[in-house]
């Protein structure tokens, strides 16, 4: 039973000396309800879980294939779709956050391009027009990019544009 909810089920069932002030409590609007019990269901972030799969498989091969190494230093996430309060997403538009920006970004140039940018969606997620936008802008000024669907696709991404820097 919680902290708040009522002892009794109703007033009347109260002990006469409670019985008084219950009642102005309840006029004055200052008893709360029972809160009703909600069972918390797991939030359900596929492109977040695909995200943390993407980014362990470029650890490991990074550990394994040392050709690999400083492409995965240089690889990051770019936190853009967070969900956080009110307070520090306006403190983080002020610092230069912008709509649109793709999920993680390589600083490795490769081949013709100055770095290689990964829009990470679900299976079967789809970008927004500022991603698109995002991604057609990057590849007319010099940067790979793509929106990938799934850590597999964008593994195969990551490690199509590493290794033409290898030759």
């Amino acid at each position: 039973m919680s902290k708040n909810a009522l002892r009794y089920p109703s007033v009347d069932a109260m002990p006469e000396s409670m019985q008084g002030p219950a009642r102005r409590a309840l006029e004055r609007g200052k008893v709360s309800r029972a809160p009703v019990s909600r069972e918390k269901r797991p939030r359900r972030d596929e492109e977040h879980n695909e995200q943390v799969v993407f980014f362990n498989r470029v650890r490991t091969l990074a550990i394994n294939d040392p050709r690999y190494a400083a492409a995965a230093r240089r690889t990051y996430s770019i936190p853009n779709g967070a969900r956080v309060q009110k307070r520090t997403a306006g403190r983080l538009k002020a610092e230069g956050l912008k709509e649109g920006v793709s999920d993680t970004f390589t600083s490795y140039p490769s081949g013709n391009f100055h770095g290689l940018y990964i829009e990470m969606k679900s299976r079967t997620g789809s970008p927004s027009r500022q991603q698109s936008d995002w991604i057609q802008d990057s590849l007319a000024l010099g940067y790979m990019a793509a929106c990938c669907r799934g850590a597999d696709e964008a593994m195969q991404v990551w490690r199509s544009y590493v290794e033409a820097s290898f030759v």
